[in-house]
């Protein structure tokens, strides 16, 4: 979906970088945009931080097999991509090069750019810099931005001139020239006229920035034909020329003259005099003007560091000291700052590791407060561009290694491991063998994707190979890596059952670990019992029998269909005789297995019959309880009094009162009674009475109890059980509060819900409450006229938790909104007015709670969620904003909100209705009915033609205007999406709008090319017997009657007499008369 406000606080920090006419000199007109700390309303995300391995730049072996594969797969919309470059913004304050470049795609592709706003392009625009794409070099940024350009001339036509201050911003941050100034300046004259001041300053940076003292020299000079005052900025911009080029002697003239023009260099000044002292290798004396000047901002520290790190030759210990002198604030987080991060990236694609590992090392260690933060999070992207930009492997481990030995990451190696197994799998065992040498002890999860990638580089001897290489370093093959990985891809040595256990076993795995796993393998894939046997004769190894349980149910379905009870019974024989628990019933539970629900031999018991009569001749026994299940299933399976006989005969000789059988498997059968959890509400009730009666302990069944009547909605019965509870001083867990907090906010009980979530935060600190229970009671404080307070709690919920968001809590985000449009519309009316673009419109609260909520990533835009934002305009009776909304709505979104509502709406003002007009007194119909013509055409050009034709026909029948409706329909141009229609009725219907469906179907009788009558009356009636309200589906049936021209279908009837027939209700004669009902 279209973002018409991409990260609209992003922006606005973004645009006060960039110097607007008139603005005087700051840190910002220095180009010192490095010091711009990312906004704090974007969460970290540290657990997706891997998915997006690298902000561009050198594309990997599987990326590479991607792109040659991408036509096949689907195509991916604008939008989409959007949403990919707007998540990783979010999580790392940079931009991935390769979304800019799809987005770009997607824009070229189509002759008029689509999906994308004016304003997203100026965003991308002005994020060609190295600190939001460091990973490509300056001649790469100025090539996507004029790729950009030109897509934003394709959309709007005309650059305004922020536009043409963005581009300069490009040049003097990516250090490049601006090779013809004047045609720059002839192409802004036509179409905004004649240069002003500022628009001269921000070339002057640009020469400035490059060095370009010639074109510094002639600004100069046509400035001063333009009577154009020098300002701060402007030295400071020649400062900075001179200081490129290495001129010191220029440079002092510079501050010479602006001595003699009254100005007198401050910290500004200095650091560009620093960066001169720098660029001359007069390092000394930059060190010297480092401890004796104190007064450098944070902005100005980063420029100089910028400095120091351009040359070739880099001072270490210089910029060591520079990023001391940082401002603690500056430093402080769960990560590197993100424009040193910026700074190192550049640095690791320019190959110079080295000065990254100094950098970093003078970098405090992060602080982390509570155990929810993410201690893995530092340096974590750092490390990904390592191997992005293939830096060798020993230094990346040595990067590494320094931030875990600095506390600065304790889990810096396992990182380097994961991204070696995702991304250079060859490299993949150094790396592990690298964090066993740091003392980590590897687990054989570690190795799951590197046995996949040895069995598709190397086959089956590759795999062997890595499985003796695991050993060497002390890790031993777990049962669930045999089993999910290693047996599937041993096909062919499998084969040999004995040779592949020998190979496994040369490899290092012992037979006692390979054993049980191969029989299991050879049962359930390849119906190998004589293998199985074979194995299970050679090797006395003890077997946990329960692991087998699967594979034999499976491979009785085989030996029943092949009739090979007696080898079954054998392999079962041989099993039972390695069991390591020896009193539990494993033929017990096997048997019980075979014959679960759903299996076929539940209901064949003469087959049951042959493997029990197998069984027990070779003396095999199991306990009194499955005796009496298997009996009980034989029963209800035949009524061959004979067979039950035999089967029941078998079951008594194998009676063994000694073993037992596992409580799992018994309370498949109804052998044990559930355990709370697993009870419903209603097994829940009646175990409660059932304890009570007895006078036992209720209090774990009451607090189960209560949590389940809160999510199900039953508030009255919880609040009763909320009092037995506190009467028997039940001791509350954190999901018991949690729900208690539910409880008191779907009851609307502010004053209470704060109450619990304050005792439950001094309870449980570190409990994390549902995502949906924080909106709700987000929404229940601006239910009571405290929007602030709610807008600071979801902040900090962002702040101290990763945001899920998305469709799970869209309810609940829709509930908040409406909440909000409601208090907006409640207040008196305000003269304050949006900022941004829509500077003129009046404000709108709900809209701007919504942009807030999108920033946290709560939600993004949805039509649904659309809604509350045009229906503020309605609650406050401003029919024109309101429509005007829905217009600005469907052009960025390309969504329709609050659609049937709006048409509805305007039909019946159209028509003069006076109860309506009341509520919008400054519309009249005529007014309406332009409005009405407005959001039709809107909703044509987002949806089509026929479906807005669709969407009218219900707004007519849900006004009551069926003439119009009638004239409609029987219009042959009128055409409709006769799918959608259906379904908009069946919607309809769910929400009980009777009278709207009965006048659409009096409205489309006899017209064969709409949708059917009958089809719409079968609809309301399916509804009514899913609601089983029969009283209103007799009362349906009765309208219909009274219709002299329709005739109801049989199925009609059918349906309504099994309606009644459910209810017990007697079936009125006239419908047995014409169901044909005896």
């Amino acid at each position: 979906m279209q973002r018409a406000r991409l990260l609209q606080s992003v922006w606005l920090c973004r645009q006060r970088l960039v110097p607007s006419p008139g603005r005087g000199p700051s840190s910002a007109s220095l180009g010192l945009r490095y010091a711009m700390t990312p906004p704090s309303v974007y969460p970290a995300a540290p657990s997706l931080q891997l998915r997006f391995l690298s902000t561009g730049g050198v594309a990997s072996a599987a990326e590479r097999r991607s792109r040659r594969h991408a036509s096949e797969r689907p195509p991916v919309s604008i939008e989409d991509v959007w949403t990919q470059l707007e998540t990783y913004y979010q999580q790392h304050s940079l931009l991935n090069y390769e979304h800019c470049q799809r987005v770009l795609d997607h824009l070229q592709s189509s002759p008029s750019p689509q999906g994308v706003s004016v304003e997203q392009l100026h965003f991308l625009l002005g994020s060609c810099v190295p600190e939001m794409l460091p990973a490509q070099s300056g001649q790469e940024r100025l090539q996507l931005f004029q790729s950009l350009w030109a897509q934003l001339l394709k959309l709007g036509g005309q650059p305004k001139l922020d536009h043409y201050h963005t581009r300069l911003q490009v040049l003097r941050q990516n250090r490049l020239p601006l090779s013809d100034h004047r045609s720059v300046l002839a192409e802004i004259a036509v179409y905004h006229g004649a240069a002003d001041a500022s628009l001269y300053s921000a070339l002057l940076d640009v020469a400035g920035s490059a060095g370009n003292m010639r074109q510094a020299t002639e600004l100069l000079a046509e400035m001063r034909e333009r009577s154009f005052a020098l300002t701060d900025r402007n030295f400071y911009a020649l400062l900075l020329g001179h200081a490129r080029n290495g001129d010191l002697a220029g440079a002092e003239s510079v501050l010479a003259s602006m001595r003699a023009a009254g100005i007198q260099p401050g910290s500004n000044s200095q650091a560009i005099w620093f960066e001169a002292l720098v660029e001359n290798g007069q390092v000394t004396q930059a060190m010297e003007l480092l401890q004796t000047e104190a007064g450098f901002t944070g902005p100005q520290l980063l420029q100089m560091l910028r400095g120091v790190l351009a040359g070739k030759a880099v001072d270490t210990e210089l910029a060591q000291q520079l990023v001391k002198e940082l401002p603690r604030e500056f430093l402080t987080g769960l990560d590197l700052p993100p424009a040193i991060r910026s700074l190192c990236i550049q640095l690791v694609h320019q190959g110079r590791t080295q000065v990254v590992m100094q950098l970093v090392s003078a970098l405090p260690a992060p602080k982390f407060g509570n155990q929810n933060q993410n201690i893995d999070e530092y340096g974590a992207l750092l490390l990904q561009e390592f191997f992005r930009a293939h830096v060798p492997l020993a230094q990346t481990l040595q990067f590494a290694s320094e931030l875990v030995q600095r506390s600065q990451n304790p889990r810096a190696l396992h990182l380097v491991v994961e991204l070696a197994l995702r991304r250079l799998p060859s490299s993949a065992l150094h790396c592990l063998q690298a964090l066993s040498t740091a003392g980590e002890k590897l687990r054989p999860h570690y190795f799951w994707p590197l046995i996949l990638h040895h069995h598709r580089r190397e086959g089956e001897s590759g795999l062997l190979r890595l499985v003796a290489e695991m050993q060497r370093m002390g890790v031993e093959c777990d049962d669930e890596t045999l089993r999910q990985y290693l047996l599937p891809h041993l096909t062919q040595t499998l084969t040999q059952p004995l040779e592949a256990i020998k190979a496994l076993e040369s490899a290092g795995v012992k037979p006692s670990l390979t054993l049980c796993p191969i029989v299991s393998h050879l049962l359930q894939q390849n119906q190998q019992m004589n293998e199985a046997l074979d194995l299970l004769k050679r090797y006395p190894t003890r077997l946990d029998l329960s692991m087998l349980l699967q594979p034999l149910s499976s491979l009785a379905v085989n030996a029943r269909a092949t009739k090979r009870f007696e080898l079954f019974a054998q392999v079962v024989q041989a099993l039972q005789q390695k069991a390591l628990q020896r009193g539990e019933d494993f033929v017990g539970s096997l048997l019980l297995q075979m014959t679960g629900p759903q299996t076929r031999l539940r209901q064949d018991a003469a087959s049951l019959s042959r493997f029990l009569h197998e069984l027990s001749r070779l003396e095999l026994q199991l306990s009194p309880a499955a005796s009496e299940v298997l009996l009980s299933l034989a029963r209800q399976a035949t009524q061959d009094t004979e067979l039950i006989q035999d089967l029941a005969k078998a079951l008594q000789k194998m009676r063994n009162t000694e073993l037992t059988l596992p409580a799992d498997t018994a309370s498949l059968h109804g052998g044990f009674i559930k355990h709370p959890r697993d009870m419903s509400l209603d097994e829940l009730e009646c175990h409660l009475v059932e304890l009570e009666s007895k006078q036992l302990n209720p209090r774990g069944v009451l607090r189960r109890l209560l949590q389940l009547s809160v999510r199900s909605g039953r508030l009255e019965r919880a609040q009763q059980l909320l009092a037995k509870c506190q009467a028997l001083k039940v001791q509350t867990s954190a999901g018991m509060m949690a729900s208690i907090l539910d409880l008191h906010i779907k009851l609307r009980d502010l004053p209470r819900a704060q109450e619990a979530l304050q005792r439950l935060r001094s309870t449980y600190p570190a409990f994390q409450i549902d995502e949906h229970k924080v909106i709700d009671f987000a929404g229940l404080l601006v239910q009571g006229q405290q929007l602030e307070a709610a807008k600071q709690l979801l902040q900090r919920r962002a702040e101290q938790h990763k945001v899920v968001g998305g469709d799970y809590v869209i309810k609940n985000v829709w509930q908040l909104l409406t909440n909000v449009a409601q208090l907006a519309a409640s207040q008196p009316p305000s003269n304050s007015t949006s900022e941004g673009a829509e500077g003129s419109k009046p404000r709108n609260l709900t809209r701007e709670t919504l942009d807030f909520l999108r920033e946290l990533g709560y939600c993004q835009s949805h039509n649904a969620l659309l809604g509350p934002v045009v229906r503020e305009w309605l609650l406050r009776g401003d029919l024109d904003a309101a429509v005007g909304e829905f217009q600005r709505l469907a052009n960025n979104h390309k969504h329709t909100p609050l659609q049937f509502e709006l048409l509805s709406l305007l039909v019946r003002l159209g028509n003069g209705d006076e109860q309506e007009l009341a509520r919008f007194p400054a519309t009249t119909a005529e007014s309406a009915q332009q409005n009405l013509a407005a959001v039709t055409a809107t909703v044509s050009r987002v949806h089509g033609a026929a479906n807005m034709n669709s969407a009218l026909l219900l707004a007519l029948a849900e006004s009551g205007k069926e003439a119009q409706l009638r004239r409609l329909i029987i219009n042959p141009e009128f055409r409709i999406n006769h799918e959608l229609l259906v379904k908009n009725c069946e919607h309809l219907g769910q929400e009980g709008a009777v009278r709207t469906l009965l006048r659409l179907a009096r409205g489309v009788r006899g017209v064969q090319r709409s949708i059917d009558e009958q089809k719409i009356y079968d609809i309301l009636l399916a509804q009514f017997c899913r609601s089983n309200d029969y009283e209103a589906a007799l009362d349906l049936f009765e309208r219909l009657e009274a219709d002299d021209e329709l005739k109801v279908s049989q199925e009609f009837l059918r349906n309504l007499v099994q309606l009644l027939q459910v209810n017990r209700v007697e079936i009125p004669s006239g419908i047995a008369l014409r169901a044909h009902i005896r």
